[in-house]
């Protein structure tokens, strides 16, 4: 489901409309049309949270759009009744055990969106979803395992994986981290999202550097994976959003780079 802020773009000739089209023709999405959330002072973050309202589903699965999928997480679907689900956002101090809006097992009723409602009524100007939803449901929420339903991909670009491990003993493997992984979160500020164009100075800045092994050999693992993350996407988006007929994308997916259980 695409929560659809054009609820009249789709019957044009747009681009917009050509891919709102494109997504419910060729690959079964349903279109649900929304007005956008959003304050004074601030982005539109709350929109997300209009999830609480799909009442006729029992179960919502809300996926932040700077995400990108690499494998199901079907069975979140079956776990045990709750409000609400979501995990700790681990790169911020965890003592603080602050919960991630990125992704968010909801069970939509109308006593939450009440509660929600108000809250975004009465946000302040620097309060955004992931403020809200922690006012609300810091205490109360089923925590999901940021492993592995929640990895950014600054991750690879870090000196200390402590916090994202949960371990200062596990050693630090971007292989077997990369395949543990079922959602990725584009979060490698000042980079901008894959989908605008960087500066290849930025990119080369910001990206995971070589490391030295203990055999004196080096390893560009995490920088490897990074960018095939980024490049990934692209490729991806070019053959998703391709407006052409189905069968010239043939050439794009056999173009695919599949990084899927990487070995070094």
């Amino acid at each position: 489901m695409l929560a659809d802020p054009h609820e009249k773009e789709h019957e044009g000739s747009s681009d917009d409309a050509k891919l709102l089209i494109l997504a419910r023709e060729r690959y079964n999405v349903k279109l649900d049309p929304i007005s956008v959330q959003h304050r004074t002072g601030s982005d539109h973050s709350f929109t997300k949270l209009l999830a609480f309202n799909q009442t006729k589903y029992d179960r919502v699965l809300s996926i932040d759009s700077d995400s990108t999928l690499l494998q199901h997480m079907d069975e979140l679907f079956s776990l045990p009744p709750t409000t609400v689900a979501m995990p700790r956002a681990y790169w911020l101090h965890p003592d603080k055990h602050i919960l991630s809006s990125q992704v968010i097992l909801i069970q939509p009723s109308q006593v939450e969106f009440t509660r929600i409602i108000s809250k975004i009524n009465n946000a302040g100007r620097n309060d955004y979803d992931m403020e809200l939803v922690n006012d609300l449901y810091q205490d109360s929420a089923m925590v999901l395992p940021h492993r592995p339903y929640d990895l950014l991909t600054g991750e690879f670009s870090k000196d200390n994986h402590q916090w994202y491990l949960g371990s200062d003993e596990e050693a630090w493997d971007p292989v077997a981290v990369y395949n543990e992984a079922k959602l990725l979160h584009f979060s490698d500020w000042p980079l901008p999202k894959p989908w605008l164009d960087a500066p290849e100075n930025l990119v080369r800045e910001r990206e995971p550097k070589c490391v030295a092994l203990v055999d004196g050999l080096g390893s560009c693992a995490a920088r490897d994976i990074w960018r095939g993350i980024y490049e990934e996407f692209r490729e991806r988006r070019k053959r998703v959003c391709d407006t052409s007929p189905p069968e010239t994308l043939e050439n794009g997916r056999r173009r695919r780079r599949s990084w899927r259980k990487r070995e070094y």
